[in-house]
């Protein structure tokens, strides 16, 4: 679970980019200013209504007492703050320069103490009578809430010793996995010694699984761990979410063993889950090299097909060179079926652009299979700056026709603002039928859908081959847009050719809107050509819409 908000924290800050600011403690910290700090704003305490007594547990009992005799009986909360270990953020908001907001709920570790947050509080909140507590939060003190409207008994600051023996009580006595996950967090949080004997006591004893779960991924994170969480891994008694966390938390550890654990683990272990969570682990591993190597084993020697996937997506995601070029071998080997080869062009696309783009191309060029350059071609397409390479493939006649059909499709879903122009370039320069109605499936669902309104109706007019033709027209007819409709309508007025004209109304009717409806309507009711008006009738009799139940009604009377 932390490795996970840890990763999405890593991700989200990254596409903030340079110059943001994380509100956390009680400062804004401007990344782009190494020392730069401002006040973030002030302390939501002085909201909450205060409670005496000497120590937490009269306090918090003084609390429920004060809420029942309240003249507006409802669901209150009752919250106290504590030490908080350092490095770890909690209900982070991170602004970018430009005013961008991402806001980040739950726990996070960082390896910067940038985002730590130090102002903590737990949260919980009780049933009107006080007599169970139905929520446990862990909040940022520093970040302004509503608290869902209810009050606040603020129980001020607990010892460690109060906090941890309360939490430890909640999670044996809960019935609601929630609080118990949550009140295991809370512990996690805690600087405090004790910690880690806690987290432990909570995997040996809770019969609640997300407590268990919580604690075991906090283990990832204290020093020495290894052959603990290497023993969850290896219990077959064990439940499997508890071992997939485990490895998890190993991939978390900072200790030099965990990743030579974690490839011994891979070999003893028979479970699937938990081998893939294994794999999982070791991509993330700070010694790229040594996860590559294994990784790369992996993809060449293991029976099991879904974990040599599992295997080349980590390799994907690895930085170090030689995961290309185990991605590469894989891709040419004659002996790797079509499907990994594939999955392994998707590890490729999911490289650096600089890094990924080069073989990309040359697998698009080369490859032996039809399929995995066609897998190559489809995520080139996906990467800007690539309408060249493609405009390559689809005007090159002795290509084969998939691979320029597949190279068109991309062009048409590129966001770059030259596709439709292009598209446009390559249908006049282009001969082969199927080629071009490829062409003008790509315009209709293109981006520029004015420039691909134009382009089409102009193709439906005055195209010499009536099947392009048609295929224009139902490209009109995916572009679903009244100007759609209106340039069909009037173009069925102008047309003199009873073939074209019922392709019009087929098209009319596969766009399926109120406008196509009304202009069938029309037709079918006063179109000079009985057999137009019998093809308009027989459109309307297809359609679900009421309204076109109900004129056919009429028109029989």
């Amino acid at each position: 679970m932390i490795k996970f908000m840890t990763a999405v924290f890593a991700l989200l800050v990254a596409n903030v980019g340079a110059g943001h600011t994380v509100l956390y403690h009680n400062y804004d910290v401007d990344a782009g200013q190494a020392g730069s700090k401002t006040r973030a704003g002030s302390d939501q305490t002085a909201r909450f209504t205060p409670v005496e007594g000497a120590d937490l547990k009269s306090r918090l009992a003084a609390a429920i007492k004060q809420a029942r005799s309240s003249s507006k009986q409802s669901r209150f909360w009752t919250a106290y703050a504590f030490d908080v270990r350092p490095g770890v953020g909690v209900d982070i908001l991170i602004v970018g320069s430009g005013g961008s907001r991402v806001d980040i709920g739950g726990v996070v570790h960082s390896s910067s103490n940038e985002y730590e947050t130090r102002n903590v509080g737990v949260f919980l909140l009780h049933e009107t009578d006080g007599s169970q507590i139905a929520r446990a939060e862990v909040y940022n003190l520093e970040r302004p809430r509503d608290y869902s409207g209810y009050p606040v008994y603020w129980l001020g600051r607990a010892t460690n010793d109060e906090s941890l023996s309360f939490l430890k009580n909640l999670i044996a006595t809960t019935r609601s996995s929630d609080v118990a996950e949550n009140a295991t967090d809370a512990i996690g949080l805690h600087d405090d010694q004790r910690v880690e004997g806690m987290l432990k006591e909570v995997i040996k004893s809770s019969s609640i699984e997300k407590a268990r779960v919580t604690a075991v991924s906090w283990l990832g994170n204290f020093p020495g761990q290894v052959e603990y969480l290497a023993a969850i891994v290896r219990n077959d008694r064990e439940s499997v979410e508890v071992r997939k966390e485990a490895a998890d938390a190993l991939g978390d550890s900072r200790d030099a063993t965990a990743l030579s654990s974690l490839q011994t683990l891979y070999s003893d272990v028979n479970n699937r889950e938990v081998k893939r969570e294994i794999l999982d682990s070791i991509a993330e591993s700070k010694d790229e090299a040594a996860a590559v190597r294994f990784l790369t084993k992996v993809t060449e020697t293991e029976p099991d097909r879904e974990l040599r996937r599992e295997a080349i997506d980590g390799l994907g995601e690895s930085r170090d060179p030689a995961s290309l070029k185990a991605l590469e071998k894989l891709i040419n080997d004659p002996n790797t079926d079509s499907d990994l080869q594939e999955e392994a062009v998707d590890a490729i696309g999911e490289k650096e652009p600089d890094v990924g783009v080069p073989l990309l191309m040359k697998i698009a060029k080369t490859h032996k299979s039809i399929k995995v350059r066609r897998e190559a071609i489809d995520h080139l397409g996906e990467i800007p700056g690539q309408l060249s390479f493609m405009v390559d493939v689809a005007r090159n006649e002795s290509e084969n026709p998939e691979l320029r059909k597949e190279a068109i499709e991309a062009i048409g879903e590129s966001q770059d603002a030259e596709a439709i122009k292009t598209l446009q370039t390559l249908y006049s320069d282009i001969t082969n039928r199927e080629v071009r109605r490829e062409i003008l499936g790509a315009v209709s669902e293109g981006h520029d859908k004015e420039a691909a309104l134009n382009f089409l109706l102009k193709v439906a007019r005055s195209d010499d081959d009536r099947e392009i033709r048609q295929e224009a027209l139902s490209g009109l007819a995916e572009i679903n847009d009244d100007r759609a409709i209106d340039a069909m309508s009037e173009l069925y007025g102008s047309e003199r050719n009873e073939g074209m004209k019922e392709e019009i109304i087929e098209a009319l009717a596969e766009s399926n809107t109120k406008r196509a409806l009304r202009k069938l309507m029309e037709v079918a009711k006063s179109d000079p050509s009985p057999k137009m008006r019998r093809k308009a009738i027989e459109a309307l009799g297809e359609s679900d819409d009421p309204e076109a139940a109900e004129f056919l009604e009429k028109l029989i009377r």
